[in-house]
């Protein structure tokens, strides 16, 4: 089963690498959005978004709606998280 991942960073290097992490833990049938809040969205969906989830913090994984991880995680945690 796939999971909806939202990744929120900053364009700093630890969100570089979250996302290169979650990239290599994620299943093939999970689909991987980055928002990046450092720069302007061109539908504000971004900020939206994040206002939503009350995010705080970037890096923030968001999975199927929730918080699932703040800051830089590692593979077998984002596995876990994804039940995988």
């Amino acid at each position: 089963m796939g999971h909806e991942i939202e990744i929120f960073t900053s364009g700093c290097y630890l969100c570089r690498e979250t996302v290169e992490i979650v990239e290599k833990a994620k299943c093939s049938e999970c689909t991987l959005t980055e928002y990046n809040l450092a720069e302007k969205c061109e539908s504000e969906i971004c900020l939206v978004r994040a206002k939503k989830y009350g995010i705080k913090a970037t890096p923030t994984i968001v999975v199927d709606g929730r918080i699932a991880i703040e800051g830089k995680p590692t593979v077998e945690k984002v596995k876990k998280i994804l039940g995988l």
